[in-house]
């Protein structure tokens, strides 16, 4: 943190500043090594969605002709 930055603040500022950092750091710590396995999961997922173009065919009993 900068030494100029912190002129003028109280301790309290001074300690959530820091509980701050703490947070956004545990925050990355957690994301960074999921977001890989995300990006797959997103790109398998776009080239497994059906086209919308194309409609399912819809179900229809036999009973229903």
């Amino acid at each position: 943190m900068n030494r100029r930055a912190t002129l003028g603040m109280s301790f309290a500022e001074l300690v959530m500043v820091r509980i701050g950092h703490a947070v956004g750091l545990l925050c990355l710590l957690f994301i960074l090594p999921i977001l890989p396995f995300i990006a797959v999961a997103a790109a398998v997922s776009a080239l497994v969605r059906p086209d919308a173009e194309t409609p399912e065919p819809t179900y229809r009993p036999d009973w229903a002709e």
